[in-house]
């Protein structure tokens, strides 16, 4: 997820384990304790841009990173703390559920998650909401904020905290319960028009959980199709895309592409333009392509050498202003 979810997120499990004993300073630390994983960015200078994608979401989203970590982190806390009396049990806990969050959170989207490093490089990825979705977030945000101006320990800031963090977790059941439901239609659909396929995944679009993308796998390259829940018919618009693999032979030696097909769990496509190569990872979908299925896809990795990739995950390549494109989806949404 985002930053601020990962933030206000911490914030509430912070205030909801130490609110009562040190007041405001609970939402500092459970904030902290909630971005903590995602300090691994720092090693990215150390890296090639093809493992900063393995690196990130790699070891500190492990389990044996929180359980490891919990306890020293709350055993500083608890010596920071002890004129306030609040016990090293009591900080452990704090970063456990902060950090056990942010790896849980960050799986229910796309990226992958690297729950079992060092163990297993397996990325557990859930698909259920989008990385940013202001629907999660500014929920529990907005009661969080009311928490916090609150007076310490008053029934006004625990009752709007735990509101918070019931409406956020309700969220979350929804939007599993919405994949289900997607699931359900897309399969229907490619049933009807004797799509024949082996693997099938779908994965909500930018900013929502009502728009929502699929990928079906077939011997050739892929199907997509995009549903809305607001759709009036059932019948999907799938469009192929051929995974064009045979452009990968001259680059099969590299160390790179190695790590790109593990990263992406071989869901990619290959292009060419002009005499430049792209590694395209589907799952991050297309710049609009809810709108124009020949729209660029939003992981385009250059394979030439030394090309700059440090921009490869990019959800910047909007053709056109912002506001055209968040029309543009708000539309789809809507069923038109």
């Amino acid at each position: 997820m985002d930053s601020i979810s990962h933030i206000v997120l911490g914030a509430a499990i912070g205030e909801a384990v130490l609110g009562k004993k040190i007041g405001r300073k609970a939402m500092l630390w459970g904030a902290i304790a909630d971005t903590i994983p995602d300090f691994d960015v720092f090693a990215e200078s150390c890296n090639t841009h093809a493992q900063q994608l393995m690196v990130h979401r790699g070891i500190t989203h492990s389990f044996l990173f929180v359980v490891i970590i919990a306890p020293i982190l709350g055993w500083l806390l608890h010596k920071g703390l002890n004129k306030t009396g609040v016990s090293w049990k009591s900080c452990t806990w704090l970063f456990f559920w902060g950090l056990l969050s942010h790896i849980v959170i960050d799986a229910m989207t796309c990226y992958g998650t690297g729950w079992f490093e060092p163990f297993s490089s397996y990325r557990v990825s859930f698909n259920t909401i989008f990385v940013a979705d202001p629907f999660y977030t500014i929920p529990l945000l907005i009661c969080v904020l009311i928490a916090l101006i609150a007076k310490n320990a008053s029934a006004k800031r625990v009752k709007w905290n735990i509101t918070g963090l019931i409406i956020s977790s309700i969220y979350l059941v929804f939007t599993m319960l919405n994949k289900w439901h997607i699931n359900g239609k897309m399969k229907e659909s490619i049933a009807k028009q004797n799509i024949d396929i082996t693997e099938f995944v779908t994965t909500p679009t930018p900013l929502n959980n009502f728009l929502w993308m699929s990928y079906a796998k077939d011997s050739c390259g892929f199907w997509f199709g995009y549903y809305s829940v607001f759709d009036e018919a059932n019948d999907i618009a799938f469009f192929h895309v051929d995974q064009k693999k045979e452009l990968l032979s001259a680059y099969q030696n590299e160390p790179s592409v190695k790590l790109l097909k593990q990263f992406s769990k071989n869901y990619y496509c290959m292009n060419k333009i002009n005499n430049d190569v792209y590694f395209n990872d589907i799952r991050f979908g297309q710049i609009g392509g809810w709108d124009k299925p020949t729209d660029a896809f939003v992981f385009s990795f250059k394979l030439n050498k030394d090309a700059d990739n440090s921009m490869a995950l990019d959800r910047s390549k909007f053709k056109g202003s912002y506001s055209d494109a968040i029309s543009s989806l708000v539309t789809r949404i809507k069923g038109k």
